[in-house]
């Protein structure tokens, strides 16, 4: 997910360049991306480049319910700017103030989109991923997955509603 951009970065402003993304595994972070595919295109600005990814991705994460794991479609979209270290024409160090949060194109001219892709899959991703609607997840109590079947644990009872479980017991047995 790295991009050397020497030459996006030596031409005229407005200038636009156009890149396909097919990664089959991507690492960033601490996340860990399946079969990333899309596009990028890098808009040549008077700091540096303006990046428009626009990208689909699996993101492996665990389920929310039965912690197996689980490949989440993501979709992801941005546009961030990033500026260059070094002038590309001079080799000369460009100095960023302190508090400027753009992305950083290394001394190399290599433009690193993981980052980017890492914080934008951050805000997009499934708040609870399931591996599928109806799981069960797990028992409270012995953590046995109820996926596979019932657990042996016996169901807690609280013991206020004694008198009413007494109560539907002598309904049933009158039917």
């Amino acid at each position: 997910m790295q991009l050397h951009v020497l030459q996006d970065l030596r031409r005229k402003l407005g200038s636009l360049s156009e890149y396909e993304l097919k990664e089959e595994r991507v690492v960033a972070g601490d996340l860990v991306l399946r079969d990333v595919s899309g596009t990028v295109s890098l808009l040549r600005t008077d700091r540096g480049l303006l990046a428009t990814i626009d990208a689909t991705a699996k993101l492996e994460e665990s389920c929310a319910r039965c912690l197996a794991g689980v490949l989440a479609q993501v979709d992801v979209r941005f546009q961030e700017e990033y500026v260059p270290l070094m002038e590309a024409d001079t080799s000369a160090r460009i100095y960023l103030a302190e508090d400027d949060e753009a992305f950083r194109i290394d001394t190399e001219y290599w433009l690193d989109l993981r980052e980017g892709l890492r914080q934008y899959i951050l805000m997009s991703e499934p708040s609870k991923p399931l591996c599928r609607d109806d799981c069960a997840g797990l028992c409270p109590v012995c953590g046995a997955d109820l996926n596979a079947g019932p657990c042996s644990c016996q169901p807690e009872t609280d013991e206020r509603w004694d008198a009413l479980a007494g109560l539907k017991q002598e309904m049933d047995e009158g039917k």
